[in-house]
């Protein structure tokens, strides 16, 4: 995925390897085809139901997908966010997360309380859902990336569309994905994390929208003006299976205003650490360029950035992970009938979608995949942060249930690759 690699698109591997030989040159290995992920037939297990493991009177429920890292000491911790903007964590071993009942340990101080409140429109820095996590093991730091968003709905505001009525009022709603930082060194108690804004506002944003709030009046009659509900991050490899140098993350735009194209755009950072290094996707699948910084709209002027694969991908990218016996990327999302994945080798030309689970919203969101054993430092260097799925790992689809009204549950089913046995 460097600029100056062009991809091999769909010339096959015969042909390749026929022109190489006749130069005298070692011919290229055999393009390997594509994973085929299949629910095993174990059922749904439940990792967490907020009806039965509160934290005192408070419930723990569910609004974003889970994520994982493993720390210096080998503690893995898995986040997910609530609807209050709290994000919790669990910790324990690989082995507790893949007991059941799981014996990894509820954290019941919340790691992160992103309603800030902050209602001043540029400082992006109302209400930040915790999404995605990036371990560095050299610092010892893990970077939260989340869900910002201003929504004047909030606020009662009487020019903007009221929740739960029809009112033909536009939504007032414009998001950012801003990053978050907690140390995992001395914590009290061990292995608590306490997430703070990377910088201050409004230079903690990582991804701005590209064009500065339009007024109550302006906005559309739905989804949100800006980038938002970001993938899990996931680093770049080449063709050989070798780390490229970078990490990538998809991020949605839900409303297609001011000559945005709704979809994902697909963003990319030598290092995930600092806000600033973040560029676009420029939109070719010959030549893709990673060259476009999304700049704060009210200092100086961006252009939208190009969507991936649109009759593909038409809401969130939930997760992504390579697979490194297929030297595939697996992407997975959800449609109106249920869980999907895509499988991709160079993040931009996606294969044809298959399904992987029928459900409803309600019964099945927020999906993402984890392999348990995806987070072994033997993997191309830094395995913390499990975006790597396995052949024989112990992968999982993790998601949200909604029981009813005020009763959410974590529950994954084992996921196995079927042609890669």
């Amino acid at each position: 995925m460097n600029e100056t690699r062009p991809f091999r698109g769909n010339t096959s591997a015969c042909a390749v390897a026929i022109a190489i030989a006749s130069i005298g040159v070692p011919a290229v290995a055999q393009e390997l085809p594509p994973p085929q992920l299949v629910l095993a037939s174990s059922g749904t297990e439940t990792f967490h139901d907020s009806a039965l493991q509160g934290c005192g009177t408070t419930k723990v429920h569910i609004d974003g997908p889970v994520r994982l890292f493993r720390d210096q000491d080998d503690l893995v911790h898995m986040t997910v966010g609530d609807p209050q903007a709290r994000a919790w964590q669990w910790t324990g071993s690989v082995a507790d997360f893949a007991a059941l009942p799981s014996s990894a340990s509820l954290d019941c101080t919340p790691v992160m309380l992103g309603d800030v409140g902050n209602d001043t429109i540029d400082r992006f820095d109302q209400k930040t859902f915790l999404q995605a996590l990036h371990f560095d093991p050299e610092t010892a730091y893990v970077y939260g990336y989340g869900h910002e968003d201003y929504f004047g709905t909030r606020l009662d505001d009487p020019d903007c569309h009221k929740a739960g009525v029809t009112d033909g009022k536009p939504q007032c709603w414009y998001s950012a994905v801003a990053i978050w930082k907690a140390d995992t060194l001395d914590t009290t108690p061990a292995g608590h994390l306490s997430f703070s804004k990377l910088k201050s506002v409004p230079w903690h944003v990582a991804i701005y929208p590209h064009v500065v709030y339009p007024g109550d009046a302006g906005t559309p009659a739905a989804g949100w003006i800006g980038y938002g509900a970001p993938s899990n991050l996931v680093r770049g490899f080449n063709q050989d299976g070798q780390a490229d140098g970078y990490h990538y993350f998809f991020a949605y735009t839900s409303s297609g205003f001011g000559e945005q194209d709704k979809g994902v755009c697909l963003f990319r950072s030598d290092d995930p650490t600092l806000r600033q290094n973040w560029r676009a996707w420029n939109g070719s699948t010959t030549t893709p360029a990673f060259t476009q910084q999304m700049n704060n709209p009210y200092i100086s002027s961006t252009a939208p950035c190009a969507v991936v694969n649109p009759d593909t991908f038409k809401s969130y990218v939930r997760s992504v992970h390579w697979h490194p016996a297929s030297r595939h990327y697996v992407a997975v999302f959800r449609d109106g009938n249920g869980v999907r994945y895509a499988t991709s080798r160079d993040l931009v030309t996606w294969n044809a979608s298959e399904p992987l689970l029928t459900s409803t919203s309600s019964q099945v969101n927020y999906p993402s995949l984890v392999d348990l054993d995806g987070g072994t430092p033997a993997v191309a260097g830094n395995g913390h942060n499990f975006d790597v799925v396995h052949d024989l790992g112990r992968t999982y689809l993790y998601f949200r249930t909604s029981v009813a009204w005020g009763h959410t549950q974590i529950n994954r089913q084992r996921i196995e690759v079927a042609n890669y046995p």
